[in-house]
């Protein structure tokens, strides 16, 4: 912090579904937050489930745009701070002004590191587990989206997040996006979160599933068709047009096996875009 400014408050983003004990754990540890002031912004999903990035963009339009706030925290209900976390994650965008997001180490059980930074991220995310020696805030390829820093000068210029991707790939592309017009994404070292690694990648819920793998199919029809990504990304060295196709094949696959029983039990479908697009391209046939 410059000397004599004074720190705007915080928003912090929250989308919540039916876990009242992990949001109050959430939320306690926002309000033990050193040196800076926070309001939170809880997105309720549990009666009209919008998934993550919908709930996330809700929170941006209602503070990214307002010149009261310079950053905005992106927080899932499982992550937990630790009380000088979001002082550090400030403190890194305030020292360097090309950093345009800023996430924190992830570890579960006190000890285990579960995100210290992304790897690839297709066709499915990975996690950096090792601890880097430097303590300075250092570069990485995307931020994990159980909890991010926004710059809101950033958001400003580049938008919200994509929500073609409703649940899941949404964190990984706006880091890519952000990026790709100049921007960094750093991880903080001595930032510290509390969040169990897969936490969403456990679930059976097929109707979840099933829009995963749109999710992953969109972020391919996004990225995948150019050199930009390959420019951008960790796997590029290996991502071939032959390796892109078989990926999608595979994710198109077990969509069509997932639809067909959610169709046969009348079951509950998340909406989204690679559906449609997929319903034209067949009548199109």
């Amino acid at each position: 912090m410059i000397m004599g400014q004074i720190r705007k408050p915080v928003p912090v983003i929250i989308p919540y579904f039916r876990d009242p004990e992990a949001l109050e754990k959430c939320v306690a540890a926002i309000k033990r937050q050193k040196n800076i002031e926070t309001i939170i912004f809880v997105r309720d999903n549990s009666d009209d489930n919008i998934l993550y990035t919908k709930a996330i963009n809700e929170g941006l339009r209602k503070f990214a745009y307002s010149d009261a706030y310079d950053y905005v925290l992106v927080l899932t209900q499982d992550a937990f701070l630790a009380s000088d976390a979001l002082e550090k994650l400030v403190a890194c965008l305030e020292q360097n002004q090309s950093f345009g997001i800023a996430s924190p180490i992830q570890v579960s059980g006190g000890t285990q590191v579960t995100w210290a930074g992304s790897l690839e991220a297709f066709p499915w995310g990975q996690h950096d587990l090792h601890l880097k020696s430097q303590t300075d805030p250092y570069p990485t390829y995307w931020a994990n989206g159980a909890c991010q820093l926004l710059r809101t000068t950033m958001v400003r210029e580049i938008g919200l997040l994509d929500d073609g991707m409703v649940f899941i790939c949404s964190d990984c592309d706006y880091s890519f996006t952000a990026r790709s017009r100049g921007w960094e994404v750093a991880v903080v070292p001595d930032a510290i979160c509390e969040h169990t690694l897969g936490a969403s990648a456990k679930s059976t819920n097929l109707s979840l599933n099933e829009v995963k793998l749109a999710d992953q199919l969109y972020f391919a029809s996004k990225w995948l068709n150019g050199d930009l990504y390959r420019s951008l990304s960790k796997e590029s060295a290996h991502l071939t047009r032959l390796k892109v196709r078989d990926e999608v094949d595979k994710s198109v696959s077990l969509i069509t096996k997932i639809g067909n029983k959610l169709t046969a039990e009348k079951s509950f479908r998340f909406p989204h875009k690679i559906f449609s697009l997929r319903e034209r391209a067949i009548k199109k046939a």
